[in-house]
């Protein structure tokens, strides 16, 4: 169902337009919101981040459209999550509870009325991204384990080192080189949390990041 090039490019106009009828209406509202977020400018959780998750997670509707496993509503309901998950990012180290909290509000405060009614699942999907991640058990729905798999899934994307060694690195205020072997341990205990993840992404991804973040590992420090 995923070649390579399905994996790797993507038309985010596709995703807000829902030109593929994967969820129900449009996404044109949070468009404009989330190109005028506050945190659009951050090193990574920023714009490319937010449209990134949303991105993947539009991927998910699609496979469970086709599998007869997530309605319109609900797909609508997990892209809406995806593009507010870290609206209002502090873009600094700390307690991520505080980052989802400031997100989930913002959702709240800027909804359109057709999703009245369903903020409280919209802002149970958003909390599912806060980490390290809580252990939800079998409580956890599809589109919390989708959204999991997608905020993880940027280490995977051709320009991982710019967004994680530059990117995520300027926000911790860390070396390209302290995020490199961040990386290899954050690779070493990475699962995926959805079918979706393991099918779109699979373990195959994890072992070759972790090859390609050892191999830099040992060209950047050699001794």
């Amino acid at each position: 169902m995923f070649g390579f090039e399905h994996r790797v490019t993507g038309n985010i106009a596709d995703v807000f337009n829902n030109t593929h009828g994967y969820y129900e209406g449009n996404l044109h509202h949070y468009a404009r919101i989330v190109f005028s977020a506050p945190n659009i400018h951050h090193g990574y959780h920023g714009l490319r981040h937010m449209l990134h998750v949303t991105w993947v997670c539009y991927q998910a509707c699609d496979y469970y459209g086709r599998l007869g496993k997530m309605t319109t509503r609900e797909a609508r309901n997990l892209l809406i999550a995806a593009l507010f998950h870290d609206y209002g990012h502090c873009g600094k180290s700390g307690n991520d509870k505080y980052n989802i909290e400031i997100a989930v509000e913002a959702m709240a405060n800027r909804v359109a009325l057709k999703e009245d009614g369903h903020i409280a699942e919209i802002a149970a999907i958003i909390r599912a991204t806060q980490f390290p991640h809580t252990d939800l058990g079998e409580s956890m729905t599809l589109s919390q384990a989708v959204i999991r798999d997608a905020d993880m899934s940027q280490a995977f994307g051709v320009s991982w080192i710019g967004d994680i060694c530059a990117g995520f690195g300027s926000e911790l205020g860390k070396t390209p080189l302290e995020m490199l072997e961040q990386q290899r341990k954050f690779l070493e205990n990475l699962h995926f949390s959805s079918d979706f993840g393991r099918v779109f992404f699979g373990q195959a991804a994890i072992d070759a990041k972790e090859d390609e973040t050892l191999e830099l590992l040992k060209i950047l420090d050699p001794d």
